[in-house]
C-alpha cells in the first residue's frame, strides 16, 4: 500500500485523490477529443452538432455531480463516522465515496443537461460510458493504493497483505474491479464502433443499458470476496443497488429496438 505518493516538507501528496481527478481528467479528454469527433466521422451528418458545442457543460456538471453523490452517498450510509464531527465531510481528500451515489446523481444530472442544451441524451450517454469504466478502473487502483475496499482474508497465491489493517493476506478486491472495469471499457467501445458502422442512432442509450449489466454483474461477484456488511438480508448494498442495476439495463436492452440512420444499415 502506498496511500502518499509523495511529501514535499511538510505536506503530503495523498494517493487516492490525486488518481481519481487524474483518472475523470484522462476520461473526459478522451471523451471530447477521441470518441465524439470519432463518432462525427463514421455517422457524418447525422451527428448532433449541440454534442460538439455543450459536451463541456455537461461534463463539468457531472464530475461536481460525482464528487457531491459519491460522498453524501458515502455519509448517508456511514453517519456514525461524522457524528461527532460533521466539519469532516469535507475533508473528501480522506477518502470516503459511495461509488454508486455519484454514478446515480452525475448520470442524472448530464441527462437533464443533456435534454435542456438540445442534445440526445442517449447518444451522450452511450459515447461517455466507456470512458466511466475506464475512470472507475484506475479509480478502484486509487483505492488500492490507499488500503481501502480490501477482500476477506485468503490463502490464494495472488492475495495481498494490508499492513495497515492486520497484516493478514486478502484479495485484492480493488485489483479485482479494475480489470473488470478495463473489460468492460473494451466491451462497451467495441458495442459503439459496432453501432456506428452499422447505421444505428446511439441515442437508444442501448450500450449505457450494457454497462449497468455488465457493471452490476461484476460488482455481484466480486462484492463475494471484498469485506461488507449485509444490510438486505445475504446481500450487501452494493449487491442490492447492483441488482437493480441489471434488471433496469437488462430490461431498456429487451424493449429498446435499435433506430437505423440509413435503410438496411
Amino acid at each position: 500500500m502506498k496511500p502518499v505518493l509523495f511529501s514535499i516538507g511538510e505536506i503530503s501528496v495523498l494517493a487516492y485523490p490525486v488518481i481519481i481527478v487524474l483518472a475523470v481528467i484522462l476520461a473526459v479528454a478522451l471523451i471530447r477529443y477521441y470518441e465524439i469527433p470519432g463518432a462525427k466521422k463514421i455517422l457524418g451528418e447525422k451527428f448532433p452538432e449541440n454534442i460538439f458545442k455543450y459536451n463541456g457543460e455537461v461534463f463539468l456538471i457531472a464530475f461536481i455531480c460525482i464528487i457531491i453523490g459519491g460522498r453524501l452517498a458515502y455519509v448517508i450510509v456511514n453517519p456514525h463516522l461524522y457524528a461527532g464531527d460533521p466539519v469532516r465531510i469535507l475533508e473528501i481528500w480522506r477518502g470516503g465515496f459511495a461509488y454508486h451515489g455519484g454514478l446515480i446523481l452525475s448520470i442524472i444530472a448530464a441527462a437533464l443537461h443533456a435534454r435542456f442544451r438540445r442534445m440526445p441524451p442517449g447518444m451522450l450517454l452511450d459515447l461517455a460510458i466507456p470512458y466511466v469504466a475506464l475512470a472507475y478502473g484506475f479509480g478502484r487502483i486509487a483505492c488500492f493504493l490507499n488500503g481501502c475496499c480490501y477482500g476477506k482474508v485468503s490463502d490464494v497465491p495472488w492475495a495481498v497483505a494490508y499492513p495497515a489493517i492486520d497484516g493478514l493476506a486478502r484479495h485484492p478486491t480493488q485489483l479485482y474491479a479494475s480489470a473488470a472495469s478495463i473489460l468492460i471499457f473494451a466491451v462497451l467501445i467495441l458495442m459503439n464502433r459496432r453501432r456506428f458502422r452499422a447505421g444505428e442512432i446511439s441515442n437508444s442509450g442501448v450500450v449505457f443499458a450494457w454497462f449497468l449489466v455488465l457493471h452490476g454483474i461484476y460488482r455481484f461477484v466480486v462484492e463475494y470476496f471484498r469485506v461488507s456488511e449485509e444490510y438486505f438480508g445475504p446481500l450487501t448494498q452494493a449487491q442490492a443497488v447492483s441488482l437493480l442495476l441489471i434488471l433496469a439495463g437488462a430490461a431498456f436492452i429487451v424493449l429498446k429496438k435499435p433506430v437505423k440512420t440509413t435503410e438496411g444499415g
